[in-house]
C-alpha cells in the first residue's frame, strides 16, 4: 500500500478568532457552591467547580418532575390535554404558587407552564398526583428514573424541591455533574420544553393571572431560552440556564449551572459571565466527517489501485479558539484487497495541542475488489522498470 495525492496524515488546523471579544479564563467560584458550563451535543464540560458534591437543589427538582411526566405522556399513560382535578393537598402546597384551587379542573399542559415558568409548587404536586396516582408513588418514579439514567447522586423526597426541614434528609439532592446529565437528557429527548421555558411571563386572562418568569436571564442574557431556577436557604439561589450559539458556521447549545449563590444579582452576573465565556471563546468543529475522504492510498493488488479512505464516524468537539488541532492516520501493517465496505484499514488519531483526545477508525466506504492476475503483472512490471 502506498499513499498518494494530498496526504492528510498530519493536518494542522489553527483556529483563529475574529471579530469577537475574548474573555480569556474566568473564575466565578467565589460565593457559590458549584458551577458548570457544558455543551449539549458533545457533553463536553468547558468550566467546572465542585461539580461532584451532592447538593440541595430546591426547585431545580422540577426538571425531573417534567421528565417523568413527559415519559408518561410518551408512553400513552397520560395526555397533555388531560383535565386534572386539583386536590386539596396540591392546592395547599406551600412555597411559590400558581394559585390552584381545591376541586378545580386544569389542563395538564397549563400545569406544566405553571410549574416551569413561575415555579409553582402546587402545579408540581398536582402533576405528581395525576401521573403517579399518588404523590408518594410519583416520588418513587422520580428516584427510579434517576437510577435508570445513572444519576447516582440524586435523591428525591418530593416533586417540587421545597424542603421538609433544615436537615439533609429534608431536601432533594443532586450533584451538578448529574444536573448537567439530566438537563442534557431532557433537552435532547424533549426539546419542546424550550417553548415553555423561554416565556418571560405567564399570562392567563381567564384566571386573572399574570406573573413574570422566575428565570432572570430571559431577555437579559442574549439568546437564553431556559431552563430552571431554584431557591431555598439550604440550596441558595440557583439557576440552570441554556442558550443556542449560532451564526458564522456555529450551531451548538450551551448549558450553564450556578448553584448556591448568595444574591440574585450575583447569580445573574455569574450566569452571564459563564455563558458569554462559552459563546466567545469556543468554536464547534467537525474534526472528522464520515462523508468526506480524509486520505487516498494505493493498494497494489486492488482493481482500482487508488482507494479513498474515510473516517468511520463524525467526531465533533468544542475547541477553544487558540487551540491547535491535528490529525494523524496510522495504517494497518498489511492492507490488501479484497475489502468489504466498512472494513477498517487504520486509525485516525485526533490531537489538541499535541494531546490525543480521541480516535476514529479509518475505513473504505465501498467494496474494494482484487485485481486480476494480468493487472497485477503489469503493475509489478511498471513498478520494476518505472
Amino acid at each position: 500500500m502506498r499513499k498518494i495525492g494530498k496526504v492528510l496524515s498530519i493536518c494542522l488546523l489553527i483556529i483563529m478568532l475574529t471579530n469577537t471579544m475574548v474573555f480569556g479564563e474566568i473564575n466565578i467560584n467565589q460565593g457559590i457552591s458549584a458551577a458548570l458550563l457544558g455543551d449539549l451535543e458533545t457533553g463536553e464540560i468547558l468550566y467546572k467547580y465542585n461539580i461532584d458534591e451532592q447538593l440541595a437543589i430546591a426547585s431545580v427538582s422540577k426538571l425531573m418532575t417534567y421528565l417523568v411526566m413527559m415519559d408518561a405522556v410518551t408512553n400513552g399513560e397520560v395526555s397533555l390535554d388531560d383535565d386534572v382535578i386539583i386536590s386539596g393537598h396540591a392546592a395547599a402546597t406551600e412555597g411559590s404558587k400558581f394559585g390552584l384551587l381545591s376541586g378545580e379542573t386544569v389542563k395538564l399542559s397549563l400545569l406544566i407552564k405553571g410549574m416551569l415558568v413561575v415555579s409553582g409548587n402546587d402545579c408540581a404536586t398536582a402533576i405528581a398526583e395525576h401521573v403517579g396516582k399518588t404523590e408518594d408513588n410519583f416520588i418513587t418514579m422520580m428516584n427510579e428514573k434517576a437510577s435508570e439514567l445513572g444519576l447516582l447522586s440524586a435523591s428525591f423526597i418530593n416533586p417540587h424541591g421545597l424542603p421538609i426541614n433544615d436537615e439533609e434528609t429534608g431536601q432533594n439532592h443532586m450533584s451538578v455533574s448529574d444536573l448537567y446529565k439530566l438537563s442534557k437528557h431532557i433537552l435532547t429527548k424533549y426539546p419542546e420544553l424550550l417553548e415553555v421555558t423561554k416565556l418571560k411571563e405567564l399570562v392567563i386572562p381567564e384566571r386573572n393571572f399574570s406573573k413574570a418568569a422566575t428565570n432572570p436571564a430571559l431577555g437579559v442574557v442574549e439568546g437564553v431560552d431556559g431552563l430552571k431556577t431554584g431557591y431555598t436557604d439550604k440550596a441558595g439561589i440557583c439557576l440552570i440556564s441554556t442558550m443556542p450559539v449560532t451564526g458564522k458556521g456555529q450551531d451548538f447549545r450551551l448549558i450553564g449551572i450556578i448553584m448556591g449563590s448568595q444574591t440574585h444579582d450575583d447569580r445573574l452576573s455569574k450566569t452571564k459571565e459563564l455563558l458569554e465565556y462559552g459563546k466567545n471563546n469556543f468554536t464547534y468543529n467537525k474534526l472528522t466527517d464520515k462523508t468526506q475522504a480524509i486520505d487516498q492510498v494505493y493498494i497494489s493488488n486492488s482493481k482500482d489501485g487508488k482507494v479513498d479512505i474515510y473516517p468511520a464516524a463524525d467526531y465533533n468537539k468544542l475547541i477553544k479558539n487558540d487551540d491547535i488541532l491535528s490529525t494523524k492516520i496510522s495504517y494497518n501493517d498489511t492492507v490488501k484487497a479484497p475489502l468489504k465496505q466498512g472494513d477498517k484499514v487504520g486509525t485516525i488519531s485526533i490531537f489538541v495541542n499535541d494531546e490525543e483526545i480521541g480516535q476514529v477508525d479509518a475505513i473504505v466506504n465501498k467494496t474494494i475488489e482484487k485485481a486480476n492476475i494480468l493487472i497485477r503483472i503489469f503493475r509489478f512490471l511498471g513498478n520494476l522498470f518505472g
